[in-house]
């Protein structure tokens, strides 16, 4: 992918539909295009805070055609406050898409050895929205390796309340198994989906982040934010609704 396409897609904004990605593109472009893309967001803007995993459950994998996880780069300037308020139509094709975060307490969590490990190099879990725009046009074939070069379509964002990380093997089994709701402002409860959606149990989502970017050469930083992907479905982003 060329420094020219990135450059069109970075100045879409996530306005226009992206006509310059082919579903014939490889997983290594994806990336490729997908590090030009952010070498332009981190030109402009400057305030990288972290990372998000996507594909982590079967359904988005298989909405994709994709069979493995995947990353992309949050940062600063996505995130709404809790409590906002957005125009759904801030960009083209919004959705609404109910995720998990944890926070990095230490770099030290690159050389974990278990689960446990994993945990005391936590910091907090938290309730998390992603306000994704599906940049492409509705005709437009879009798969996994599409959505990569778009850096994994990270748009807005909203953080909710956070618990300390307890580490220990109870807090960690339990982990495995919240309950999570998504409702609206009357509230119905438009999904409920379970956090063993992220392979098993959201920790084993931060081991598979932790073992690519190891490979990679990339080291997760203290506070560094971690989006452990869609713990069910994206839902389009409604006109006078709200969401929890």
């Amino acid at each position: 992918i060329s420094m020219q396409a990135a450059k069109a897609i970075f100045k879409k904004n996530h306005t226009i539909p992206i006509t310059e990605l082919s579903e014939n593109i490889t997983l290594e472009e994806a990336y490729c295009g997908q590090e030009k893309l952010n070498y332009l967001i981190k030109k402009k803007y400057n305030d990288k805070i972290g990372y998000k995993v996507g594909f982590t459950g079967k359904a988005l994998q298989q909405r994709f055609n994709i069979d493995s996880p995947a990353t992309g780069v949050l940062y600063k300037h996505m995130f709404l406050k809790n409590n906002s308020t957005i125009d759904p139509n801030f960009a083209y094709r919004t959705f609404i898409e109910p995720d998990f975060l944890v926070i990095v307490k230490s770099s030290k969590i690159m050389s974990a050895k278990n689960s446990l490990d994993i945990l005391k190099n936590l910091e907090s879990i938290h309730p998390f929205l992603e306000i994704p725009s599906l940049t492409f046009d509705k005709k437009t074939n879009v798969n996994g390796n599409m959505l990569i070069a778009a850096n994994m379509l990270a748009t807005k964002m909203v953080m909710g309340e956070g618990i300390k990380v307890d580490s220990s093997e109870d807090f960690l089994n339990k982990l495995a198994n919240i309950n999570t709701k998504l409702t609206d402002q009357n509230g119905k409860i438009i999904q409920e989906a379970n956090t063993s959606n992220l392979m098993g149990n959201p920790i084993n989502v931060v081991r598979w982040l932790i073992d690519e970017y190891n490979k990679r050469g990339i080291i997760l930083k203290k506070n560094d934010r971690l989006s452990l992907g869609s713990v069910g479905k994206l839902f389009p982003l409604l006109n006078n609704t709200s969401y929890s």
